[in-house]
């Protein structure tokens, strides 16, 4: 991810040892964060809006808000909070920012939906919700919805609101062969799904 904090331009990595941010301009390490690293794998990509970079790992980690603080040629990456994984996990499926806040799947290999505020770490909803669909689930948003795609095959649409969890409506994705896992796409007034070697395409206007 790129980051232009501090006035820096730099690349935003969630590597195995942790989040680093490296300047551009000639590949120099400017910071570094390990907390949030596991021992087994770090896949979510992290999130990055203006001075602050918010990532999440499973298998029992948690999730992290840093902000960047220029200090000379490098930067100091102040924790502004930590959610343990009780609170906040993700496995892999990635998160979405929608204004200040935060949607994804909480848990290793859960994938409960759950919406949290960005700069607080608040929890508006979710966490524990469960639905048709099961395993890690993969997120995108647009039009004011989510789009979860469950590791099982199920789509499901979720309205992208503070106010609590609505679920929009749900489809299963035809004959999942294995894990469903391909992050979903939506461009155009369509969704694009891919399932193994097939791409599906569906009609959302």
């Amino acid at each position: 991810m790129v980051s232009n904090a501090g006035g820096v331009r730099q690349y935003v990595q969630l590597t195995g040892r942790g989040l680093v941010g490296v300047r551009a301009a000639d590949g120099w390490v400017l910071w570094s964060y390990n907390r949030i690293a596991n021992d087994v794998a770090n896949i979510p990509t992290p999130i990055v809006n203006g001075d602050h970079v918010f990532a999440a790992t499973g298998y029992s980690t948690g999730s992290a808000l840093l902000r960047l603080v220029k200090n000379g040629d490098k930067f100091d990456a102040q924790e502004v909070y930590f959610l343990g994984p009780n609170v906040f996990q993700n496995h892999h499926g990635g998160m979405v920012l929608v204004g200040d806040l935060l949607y994804a799947g909480q848990g290793h290999n859960r994938g409960f939906p759950i919406c949290i505020e960005f700069l607080t770490g608040k929890v508006k909803w979710g966490g524990d919700i469960r639905n048709a669909g099961s395993g890690s689930a993969a997120v995108t948003y647009a039009d004011g919805n989510l789009y979860f795609r469950y590791q099982n095959g199920i789509m499901l649409l979720i309205e992208a609101t503070p106010e609590g969890y609505r679920e929009q409506g749900s489809f299963e994705i035809p004959a999942p062969r294995t894990y469903s896992w391909s992050h979903p796409v939506v461009t155009n007034g369509r969704l694009y799904l891919r399932e193994q070697d097939a791409l599906l395409v569906y009609k959302l206007r």
